[in-house]
């Protein structure tokens, strides 16, 4: 019999492993990347291809953060918003709008909050590059097949994976009744069909011409775009979300007409990148399912359902998609890691 078993070592995966370590209850987190983070992804710069942002009202993921003595600061969005209505119209300026509640990130990027929950995680262990494809209930007891022809054995199973890959890509046993199945499948993940891009730049060209690095744009290519300079402001650079319906271009297409695009929003300055990197999500496999219907954005987050267990109580569920409270957003990945690591503390306690 193995540690208590957690699929995914996102933040849901460490959230869970940090709060059972608390307990002094061991854990294995099974990853099928060869890093941690899930869908954060913070590259060299730090850029961030995945989770960035959080707010105030994010009270547990702001507590943690405190917890972990991670620095945070404001996002910057001094200076005009730039706005592109469509290629035939001249593109229009704004004021960011008062009072809006304001966005914060972390020093370091995103990353920097995982590594800090994985040094101050005793009793814990991670395999990379390991996926796990059936989970079949025998007794009080989990049997857990991999990809790799290993099978482990634990009697408590926390998935984090969003619930549409848990319903296609793990054989479940007994099999999971109709009408939740069919829900999970229709759970949207969150940055499942996103596409992010970044460039950085020597230095901040936008503020020249008192922009704020903050754009939008209706051309069918850029959605939206922020400054994503450094707390220390020694690096440079602009990231946003571009059109999911891009991915049908390669790398190279979608760059040049990223290119034009942050030209018109920006200016001339936005064609002397250092650098051009693109996560495109729907690719990635230990997230979206590629062959999936399209679905509302945070459609079916934080369905009470989703948060059931399964495998008569064996399997029990978290990952952002299962929170009720913000799910869909980092807040809800912390939220539902400790609510699985409670549950699984209960019924380690019970001994059944």
């Amino acid at each position: 019999m193995s540690e208590i078993v957690i699929i995914g070592a996102g933040l849901s995966g460490l959230t869970v492993a940090y709060e059972l370590s608390k307990h002094g209850v061991p854990s294995l987190l099974i990853e099928g990347r060869n890093r941690i983070g899930g869908r954060i992804n913070t590259v060299e710069g730090p850029i961030e291809m995945g989770a960035t942002w959080f707010g105030q009202q994010h009270i547990t993921l702001v507590k943690l953060i405190e917890e972990l003595g991670i620095t945070s600061f404001e996002q910057n969005t001094e200076g005009k918003i730039s706005f592109d209505p469509g290629p035939k119209t001249a593109l229009q300026y704004f004021d960011y709008p008062q009072g809006q509640a304001p966005s914060f990130r972390i020093k370091g990027g995103t990353l920097a909050l995982l590594q800090e929950l994985k040094s101050k995680t005793t009793g814990a262990k991670v395999k990379y590059d390991l996926n796990v494809i059936g989970l079949k209930l025998i007794g009080n007891s989990v049997q857990i097949s991999t990809d790799s022809g290993e099978t482990l054995t634990s009697s408590i199973v926390i998935s984090t994976i969003p619930p549409q890959l848990l319903a296609t890509n793990i054989n479940i046993e007994p099999e999971i009744e109709n009408e939740r199945l069919e829900l999970m499948l229709q759970t949207h993940t969150w940055m499942g069909e996103s596409i992010k891009f970044a460039f950085s730049y020597i230095r901040p060209f936008w503020k020249e011409n008192r922009l704020s690095g903050m754009g939008f744009s209706q051309s069918g290519v850029i959605q939206e775009v922020h400054n994503h300079s450094n707390f220390e402001n020694n690096f440079f650079a602009l990231k946003g979300f571009l059109n999911p319906n891009l991915v049908r271009l390669n790398e190279e297409q979608r760059k040049e007409l990223v290119v034009n695009a942050m030209t018109k929003l920006f200016g001339h300055g936005a064609k002397e990148f250092i650098s051009y990197k693109e996560t495109l999500w729907i690719n990635e496999k230990n997230t979206s399912i590629k062959e999936s219907a399209p679905l509302a954005p945070h459609q079916n987050n934080g369905h009470p359902i989703l948060a059931e267990t399964l495998l008569n109580g064996r399997l029990i569920m978290a990952g952002s998609e299962t929170s009720s409270r913000f799910p869909g957003y980092m807040d809800g990945a912390v939220n539902s890691g400790l609510r699985a690591a409670q549950e699984a503390i209960k019924l380690t306690k019970s001994g059944k």
